[in-house]
């Protein structure tokens, strides 16, 4: 795309107002160049974006354009979309409400019937919306995790999981037969109903339904001290209603952090994975004795733990929270007899291995998939529909976990009230959760990750991306500083390269830009592309016999990682 052509074409559209007529003058060239340059395009969870006019950002014209094409799909692949409808959310972030009522006019204008949420809530009451109401789809305007100057949008089809990718590819194809710069329409008021606030009852309900309730955590529950924090997002509008109704009274919340503002004006990112985003929830804990500190991403459907042993503070990797709350899951099923025939955990195929044996270690299987719950929600689907088990448990590293059926997505709300409990259960028996995690590893064996990335910013950002993964594949290789390779796993083309016997194997899964380094002794190395950032991200994934050997396999990945990608720019 020329960006010049394009700019042009958007100055003199009259379908702009003469403010954003007078933006787009104001524009500096580099950023000019970034807005006009491209296009959005579907990544790992929907649509993402900054706010700004331009087709690579997200605005009243590439939204509108992006919701019609999706009505126009339901309508054709889903007969009874005009009677069933469509669900609408939205997040805290500064013009989430008003995109979201543009969506629902799109929407309302072709036929389709709208439930709109009146107040900001979190994706997976979202995702449950759409099962719980037998909608035929569902739209949230976030960005989840990302910075203040992003916005989003995440597509749902019926049953509340997102879209998959061909899915995806065929709203795509829809959006390119609409005009962009078209004026919004009105919509059809009739079409468009409130939903009441009695949906959040029920999914609060639903969560906790779907989770055992040892006895063992029961008279600790009120004992466990917690701090919690939404990082300025949603989840703070149910999160502590939802803890005390299961007896989880003792929560102290991050004053400073609970009002939702999509400003996020105490941390530099609101994205729980970041370190720096606990500083004031670390300085409530210590004030407290805190045994555990909660923090939700902006949307909610992502969180993260930190956990207090031997007098600090230590963070949980979502490869760790994820490997618990199976371990936790898979066992209080079991003893209160309510686990269910062949139970199943789902992982990312960047998540770690240790998943693998802790399913393993209770009769249990363990299925991998792509990075994304639209992957893993569907999967998990298609498996029970195909009377192969039931799924406790899907959870990626990126700490995303996805508890049972009642939201068809990652849910922050019931992975935290399933960390509590567990949390309850440890406190009752003079434990901490890091204990818990260190007997996991005794039980199951010694495994380590880490992550590192590397960031492609401008309007050429993904064509480099695509030069450093085509590079990757021109890499005839046998070691990676020193550790032997296994094999090499392509994920694009779906063929797995044994490297010893020199010979090619069709892989089960294909069209995902993933390369994947097995090497001797169970470790692996994978790089993707990110599908919500510019980003390429690496995944270690160490496997050894101590804590020490898993630690000096990572040093070798981290040295060759720079060696694979390249010279930073």
């Amino acid at each position: 795309m020329d960006w010049q052509q394009e700019f042009q074409r958007w100055v003199s559209s009259p379908a702009l107002t003469s403010e954003q007529r007078q933006d787009l003058e104001q524009m500096a060239e580099p950023v000019r160049r970034a807005n006009f340059g491209s296009r959005l395009h579907f990544g790992t969870a929907g649509l993402r974006g900054v706010m700004a006019l331009g087709p690579a950002c997200i605005n009243t014209f590439t939204l509108g354009q992006a919701v019609t094409a999706f009505g126009r799909w339901l309508l054709d692949a889903d007969s009874a979309a005009r009677q069933d409808g469509v669900c609408i959310c939205y997040d805290a972030r500064h013009g989430s409400d008003a995109l979201a009522e543009l969506a629902a006019r799109c929407l309302s204008a072709l036929g389709l019937p709208v439930h709109l949420f009146t107040q900001p809530r979190p994706t997976p009451e979202l995702s449950f919306a759409v099962g719980h109401l037998g909608a035929a789809g569902g739209l949230n305007i976030t960005a989840s995790h990302n910075t203040a100057e992003y916005n989003g949008c995440k597509f749902y089809r019926r049953g509340g999981a997102q879209l998959t990718d061909p899915q995806c590819a065929q709203v795509a194809a829809q959006m390119e037969g609409l005009p962009l710069l078209a004026a919004p329409p009105a919509g059809a008021p009739a079409l468009i109903h409130p939903l009441a606030q009695a949906l959040d009852e029920a999914y609060c309900q639903a969560i906790c339904q779907g989770l055992p309730q040892p006895p063992t955590a029961v008279p600790w529950a009120g004992k466990l001290r917690i701090v919690y924090t939404p990082l300025h997002g949603v989840g703070g509008l149910l999160l502590p209603g939802l803890l005390a109704r299961c007896g989880f009274t003792q929560l102290f919340a991050v004053n400073a952090q609970m009002e939702p503002d999509g400003a996020f004006p105490t941390v530099a990112s609101p994205n729980p994975e970041d370190p720096a985003a606990f500083a004031l929830a670390l300085e409530e804990a210590r004030r407290v004795d805190a045994h555990l500190i909660i923090a939700t991403d902006p949307d909610a459907d992502r969180v993260a733990f930190q956990v207090k042993h031997g007098g600090a503070y230590r963070p949980l990797s979502g490869h760790q929270t994820g490997c618990l709350l199976a371990d936790f899951l898979l066992t209080a099923h079991g003893a209160m007899g309510c686990l269910p025939a062949s139970p199943f955990l789902v992982k990312s195929l960047v998540t770690t291995q240790l998943a693998r044996r802790v399913a393993e270690s209770h009769g249990a299987a363990c299925y991998e998939t792509f990075t994304g719950f639209k992957h893993m929600a569907g999967l998990a689907q298609q498996l029970e529909q195909a009377g192969k088990g039931h799924c406790i448990l899907a959870f990626e590293e990126a700490i995303g976990c996805m508890i049972g059926s009642h939201a068809r997505d990652k849910d922050g709300l019931a992975a935290t009230l399933a960390m509590c409990q567990l949390a309850a259960c440890c406190l009752a028996e003079g434990q901490t959760v890091w204990d818990a995690l260190e007997d996991l590893f005794r039980r199951c064996g010694q495994y380590r990750e880490d992550a590192c990335q590397r960031v492609y910013p401008g309007p050429d950002g993904n064509l480099r991306r695509q030069q450093v993964m085509e590079g990757l594949r021109q890499k005839p290789l046998a070691s990676l500083d020193g550790l032997p390779l296994v094999a090499i796993r392509d994920y694009l083309e779906g063929f797995r390269w044994e490297i010893a016997a020199n010979s090619r194997q069709s892989l089960p899964l294909s069209g995902e830009n993933m390369i994947y380094y097995e090497i001797a002794g169970g470790t692996a190395l994978a790089i993707r592309p990110s599908g919500t950032e510019p980003k390429i991200k690496c995944y270690l994934l160490a496997h050894g016999s101590t804590v020490q050997a898993c630690e000096q396999v990572l040093q070798h990945l981290r040295r060759a990682v720079p060696a694979l990608l390249g010279p930073q720019d």
